[in-house]
């Protein structure tokens, strides 16, 4: 990984990186900071913030009213300084450049962009429901299902890209349906093929050719759910299979099924199926 969040403290709060990007819920104040920008950063807030005093690129401050929903961008390089009086929580994205040029030319057809940062204090519901499926996930407190954060950092990105770029004006490549039945059968074997792995939504949309947000789409249209949701019952699927016909130790099956341990497999499976990998070995071993 690349450490995208390096520049913010870890005592702020948990951090998630994956192959789209990185993100953080952090919660401290009143405080400040200051840095050069290493990737491009996103934040959403979601507490208010007045009297919130930022300066990018400038050594002028602006002092402003930030309701919750406030959307703030800082391109890549660029320096950074913030100041709030009060107590916050936001989610903080960061995005390598080179990940989000690729994202570009394949959602705009060109991977040359340049943001265009908001005003201070402008608020995006859109972005807020993003952010505040991303903080569900990190409020759950337990292992997080890897392929969904990837997913939301993706449509996150893609949205910025939307709204705040130079690409704002640009088409986007706009693909109806769902997946063909050949597209299905690919992504259906790749998957099973490859499940110990971490998937993102970036190589399985590269399996059937589509862009990011295409696949997602048409995805839920075959499959009825989406990707993360497959993955984490194909995943489910092996790890019962395994517990039940082989000896092998739990450790082993939950690494073969792609669980990042035996614990993560064993609450996953509690959750979806009400049963657990040792119960289902102690059932076997009573018939």
């Amino acid at each position: 990984m690349r450490d995208m969040l390096k520049s913010i403290p870890d005592a702020w709060g948990p951090k998630f990186e994956a192959e789209s990007g990185a993100v953080t819920r952090t919660r401290t104040g009143p405080n400040e900071i200051g840095f050069h920008a290493p990737t491009h950063m996103a934040l959403v807030l979601l507490t208010p913030q007045p009297d919130r005093e930022v300066a990018l690129n400038s050594d002028r401050k602006s002092v402003f009213m930030a309701p919750v929903g406030t959307v703030e961008i800082v391109p890549a390089g660029a320096e950074l300084f913030a100041r709030w009086r009060t107590a916050k929580e936001n989610l903080l994205f960061a995005l390598a450049p080179d990940k989000l040029s690729a994202l570009a030319g394949l959602e705009f057809q060109t991977e040359d962009f340049e943001f265009r940062p908001p005003e201070g204090g402008h608020v995006d519901e859109k972005a807020l429901l993003l952010a505040s499926l991303i903080r569900e996930e990190f409020q759950k407190g337990e292992p997080s299902n890897r392929l969904y954060f990837d997913s939301l950092i993706t449509v996150f990105s893609t949205y910025l890209l939307r709204n705040y770029s130079t690409l704002s004006s640009r088409p986007q490549h706009q693909s109806q349906g769902g997946l063909s039945a050949k597209a299905w059968r690919d992504i259906q074997d790749y998957i099973r093929a490859n499940l110990a792995d971490e998937l993102s939504v970036e190589r399985l949309a590269m399996v059937v050719g589509l862009s990011p947000s295409h696949f997602l789409r048409a995805f839920r249209q075959t499959a009825g759910q989406p990707p993360h949701q497959y993955v984490l019952a194909t995943r489910l699927e092996m790890a019962e299979q395994l517990a039940i016909s082989t000896d092998l130790p739990l450790s082993m099956v939950a690494r073969l099924a792609g669980f990042s341990n035996h614990s993560h497999m064993t609450a996953s499976m509690r959750r979806q199926k009400s049963t657990t990998p040792s119960a289902l070995r102690r059932a076997r071993g009573n018939r």
